[in-house]
């Protein structure tokens, strides 16, 4: 918000130190209604019922100028005009206006209406009407200063007591930014936003309400579902208007904040499964310990290297889907050496985090076994991995199914006791698929078998 606010400082004192009075014309009705301000600032007790009547208000130098900028405004299909001229007050004075505003038209471009505002710029332009250069250089700096800001700025007109009580605001002059950072129609200029935008929330209006009822600014960020952005926003009321007139100077953040958003859920996502992997790690160290301490240090450093090697793949890969061959590879390698030792078949399927490190730890004690007992024991053993994704019976979920098989090693048979290595190979991959696991100590070789349903591996 520094920003923001070194720019309003920065700001000439016309944009909010001058007096601002608003108007609407309905050409086909003569109907012309300005507000208490307009009347003040050009020292009046009622607006000017026709046209002549308002032309006889302007410098007689500066009459058809407006005259022929004004016909050429309407017929120029332009939904905003924009001109300064001088007006010669009841008690002598000469004024400078600057008078801008929005032109509302049907669908065959006939004028409808004309809402505006008018600006006493006389201080700001150092005038004198010997020197109509001035005059214009003037105007141009207003105009480039509030159309190069690239904040959002807008003046609105508020109405406390508009619709049943509730209020309502417009917007009266808005710059580039205003909408582009919005995504409103430059058609919403003049309009009344409950009308004009019946969704926008409600808080908008509360917030607006609150600083042109009390006077008191207001910084503050919102979130717009009407509009699917974020602001940054600094409201504050011009002095000595009434209807309540707000300028607002606003930023779109949405940027920021999805960003701070998708940060606070990634340190809650790493949070989680620091946790998790700490319960994984302590069970490996709890069961490790819990049969034969002899040889703690190296299984329980083979496990956790078998579990790191998972979760390498998982990080490497953004946390997204790991495939099967490339998890099977990453905690074989190690044990098979050439390529020949190892057979891979079945089509591509892609595991979800947690079956990742659930298949990774079983393969890693399958392989472990193998090494010392099995297949991988001798020069000519091998294994053979085979995976599928088979039909369910009578309608029900497809299936997945893997299997595990030790060939030309040494005779096998089931040991005497069950470690913490059967409990990773069956029940811990039980649990984690909601399957089944198989295991048979077949002469030949080892058999090991998961059966799950498809969505208790597949990502």
């Amino acid at each position: 918000m520094t920003r923001n606010s070194d720019i309003l400082q920065q700001a000439p004192d016309l944009i909010w130190g001058s007096q601002i009075g608003t108007y609407e014309l309905r050409p086909a009705t003569g109907q012309l209604i300005w507000s208490p301000d307009l009347l003040r600032l050009y020292g009046l007790a009622g607006a000017p019922q026709t046209e002549a009547a308002f032309q006889d208000l302007i410098h007689a130098e500066d009459r058809q100028r407006i005259k022929d900028e004004t016909r050429d405004y309407f017929a120029s299909g332009n939904s905003s005009y924009s001109h300064t001229f001088r007006i010669v007050r009841p008690d002598g004075a000469v004024r400078v206006i600057l008078d801008r505003g929005a032109i509302e038209r049907d669908a065959a471009g006939n004028v409808l209406a004309v809402r505006g505002f008018n600006i006493d710029v006389t201080d700001e332009a150092h005038l004198n009407y010997g020197s109509k250069r001035r005059w214009r250089e003037s105007e141009e700096r207003y105009r480039k200063l509030f159309d190069a800001i690239d904040q959002g700025f807008c003046i609105v007109e508020y109405d406390l007591e508009a619709v049943e009580g509730r209020g309502d605001y417009r917007v009266i002059e808005a710059n580039p930014a205003f909408f582009t950072k919005t995504g409103f129609p430059e058609a919403i200029m003049g309009q009344w936003l409950r009308e004009a935008a019946p969704e926008l929330e409600e808080s908008w209006y509360e917030i607006y309400g609150g600083v042109a009822r009390t006077g008191e600014p207001s910084r503050f960020e919102n979130h717009s579902e009407l509009l699917g952005r974020w602001f940054e926003v600094y409201a504050f009321r011009l002095e000595s208007t009434e209807p309540k007139q707000l300028a607002i100077l606003f930023d779109d953040v949405t940027d920021r904040k999805e960003q701070q958003e998708h940060t606070t859920l990634l340190i809650n996502e790493i949070n989680h499964r620091s946790k998790n992997m700490l319960g994984v790690i302590q069970a490996i160290a709890r069961n490790t310990a819990a049969k034969d301490a002899t040889d703690f240090i190296a299984r329980f450093g083979e496990r956790v290297r078998g579990l790191a090697a998972s979760n390498d793949l998982l990080v490497r890969n953004g946390w997204r889907p790991v495939e099967l061959d490339a998890l099977i590879r990453s905690q074989l390698q190690p044990f098979v050496g050439g390529e020949g030792r190892l057979a891979l078949s079945g089509p591509p399927v892609a595991l979800s985090p947690v079956a990742t490190r659930a298949l990774g730890m079983a393969m890693h004690e399958l392989a472990t076994n193998a090494a010392k007992y099995g297949a991988l024991s001798c020069p000519t053993g091998r294994i053979q991995l085979d995976w599928s994704l088979d039909p369910g019976e009578e309608g029900a979920e497809d299936r997945f199914r893997l299997t595990w098989a030790e060939e030309r090693g040494p005779r096998v048979s089931e040991p005497l006791r069950r470690g913490f290595g059967w409990k990773v190979m069956t029940t811990m991959v039980e649990s984690t698929t909601s399957g089944r696991v198989i295991t048979e100590y077949a002469p030949e070789g080892l058999r090991w078998r998961l059966d799950c349903p498809k969505s208790g591996v597949l990502a």
